[in-house]
Formats: structure tokens, sequence, C-alpha cells
């Protein structure tokens, strides 16, 4: 497999593949929530080139071993909506993706929109770093 149509057709496979297991979920539930990232950072120092992730003692892989986007990424045809959902113990910011179904994005940003409602993580001085 070395031309870019059999890259392409095979990167449809996998999607297709991905979908096959998140579009049964998503025909009994409106949303799909999960953390934005498997970490809730990485050292600001971090070194692609020497250094290693690990997560659960398993050295992942630097660039996306840990962010939990990529899925939705490769299927598209999901809307999804990323939005604060607290701080770790550290205090960094962690967040959640909000997934809806396929091509229903009002779903995402009504569920989106009634979260910060509940809790207003952009207008509360509180939840805002200090400078």
């Amino acid at each position: 497999m070395n031309s870019s149509s059999e890259l392409f057709l095979r990167s449809m496979e996998v999607a297709g593949e991905m979908y096959a297991t998140l579009g049964p979920i998503l025909e009994e539930n409106n949303l799909f929530v999960c953390p934005t990232n498997s970490l809730a950072a990485i050292k600001a120092d971090f070194d692609l080139s020497t250094d290693t992730i690990e997560i659960n003692g398993k050295v992942v892989d630097n660039i996306l071993g840990w962010v939990m986007t990529t899925p939705f990424n490769t299927m598209s045809r999901c809307p999804v909506i990323s939005m604060p959902s607290g701080r770790a113990g550290n205090g960094v910011p962690t967040g959640i993706q909000l997934v809806a179904r396929t091509y229903c994005d009002a779903d995402a940003f009504q569920a989106a929109a009634a979260l910060e409602a509940v809790e207003p993580w952009f207008t509360a001085a509180t939840h805002r770093p200090e400078i």
C-alpha cells in the first residue's frame, strides 16, 4: 500500500471501523462525554526528542498518545465541543468533550450551553487564573 489513493482508502476504512463501535453508543445516547486529554498536562520543558510520556506505566506516543481528540477528528461526521470541566489536583484546567450524534451539531451546542449555564467558566472570576 504505497499510493496516496490506497492510503486514503485505508484511512476511510479505519474511520468506518471506529464508527462501527461509536455509532451504536450514539444510537442509544444523545451525547458521549469523555476527557479531552488523558493527562492534565505535560511539563512546560518537555522535550519531544528525548522525554517520554507514560500513562498507567505504559509509554505512549509523545504527540498524540495522550490527546483524546484524535478519534473524533478521524470520525469527523460527529460534532464535538471541548469545554472546561474543572481543575486537576495541581490546579491545571481540565476539559471534557461532548460528542453528539452524526450531524447533530445543535445537540452538542445545546449541551455545552446548558453546562455553561450551570458552571459559568468564562464569566466567573473564581475560575480564571490569576495573572
